[in-house]
């Protein structure tokens, strides 16, 4: 009898670890289960954004492709006669086009060739689009010790602004900025390349919408 129930004991004993191992398996299993899947629907998650990345990137290249087309068209003019250039969709002005030399008020030419632009664009852009223009120098300093080429270039993208302004562009979908020498084209290696490099750039952004622009939209308060 007491071998019979020595035996019991160790059947139970062995059962009971054997019952353990079981369900700690079972727990690792299921664990090992719900890593994998949470890992593959990351994965799904991850090529999901990719592939909406991908397909933003896609529409913008393909507005911008289309916008440039229309700019071409609208200031076919300008661009055929050599007084403006378009690339990759910025509108390119030498400085010594719109500017007497160290100066930032427009010869009659450049309002002229300014008037057409803002004729241009605005045959072109829509309501979500602003313009900034930007004036740059080449690296010659100006000789005052109180004037500098950046402020050079930002009262000559100014004043580019409000003639567009003046000639019917709307005032809230542009801005001036100023590099002053800072962000040349070409090296400043020859007066060829510093000519090139003083230049005014006229390029399009899309308008971000504040908030208090959002409620005057949808009428809050």
């Amino acid at each position: 009898m007491r071998i019979k129930l020595k035996n019991q004991e160790e059947s139970g004993s062995w059962l009971g670890f054997t019952d353990l191992t079981v369900g700690l398996l079972s727990l690792f299993i299921l664990a090992f289960v719900a890593m994998a899947t949470l890992k593959e629907q990351k994965d799904q998650d991850l090529t999901r954004t990719e592939q909406e990345v991908l397909s933003c990137q896609e529409q913008v290249r393909k507005i911008a492709q289309e916008r440039n087309a229309l700019l071409s068209q609208s200031l076919k003019a300008p661009l055929e006669s050599g007084l403006i250039a378009l690339e990759d969709g910025n509108i390119q002005i030498q400085a010594s086009l719109l500017f007497p030399t160290g100066s930032a008020q427009l010869t009659s030419q450049g309002s002229s060739v300014i008037k057409l632009i803002g004729v241009g664009l605005l045959d072109v852009l829509d309501t979500g689009e602003v313009i900034m223009v930007a004036g740059y120098t080449d690296d010659n300093p100006i000789r005052s010790a109180t004037y500098t080429n950046w402020e050079l270039s930002a009262e000559r993208a100014t004043t580019v602004v409000k003639s567009l302004i003046a000639n019917g562009y709307p005032s809230q979908r542009i801005f001036a900025a100023g590099f002053g020498e800072f962000h040349p084209r070409y090296p400043n290696t020859s007066a060829e390349n510093r000519q090139l490099n003083r230049r005014v750039e006229i390029s399009v952004a899309p308008l971000r919408q504040n908030e208090s622009t959002m409620d005057s939209v949808y009428g809050k308060n």
